[in-house]
C-alpha cells in the first residue's frame, strides 16, 4: 500500500470510530458491510494485499471459476 493508502485508511478507521460512538450497536463499519457473505479467510488475506491468495482462497471455499473470484474479491479491496 502506497503512504496515500495508508492516509486515506487511518482516517476512514477514524471516521468509523467516530460514528460507532454516535450510533452505538448499530452502525454496520464499511469493511463489514462490503464483505457480507465472504469467506473470513478471503477478508483477512485482502487486508494483508494478497490479493491472488484471496481470490485462490475464495475458489477453494465457494467452488467459483477465476473470473467470479476475481470480482468478488476487487469488491472488497
Amino acid at each position: 500500500m502506497s503512504e496515500i493508502d495508508y492516509g486515506a485508511r487511518a482516517r476512514l478507521d477514524y471516521v468509523e470510530q467516530q460514528l460507532e460512538a454516535l450510533f452505538p450497536g448499530r452502525y454496520v463499519p464499511f469493511a463489514t458491510a462490503g464483505a457480507a457473505g465472504m469467506p473470513p479467510g478471503v477478508i483477512d488475506l485482502v487486508r494483508a494485499g494478497k490479493t491472488i491468495a484471496a481470490i485462490q482462497e475464495y475458489r477453494k471455499a465457494t467452488g467459483a471459476g477465476l473470473a467470479e473470484a476475481k470480482s468478488a474479491v476487487d469488491s472488497i479491496r
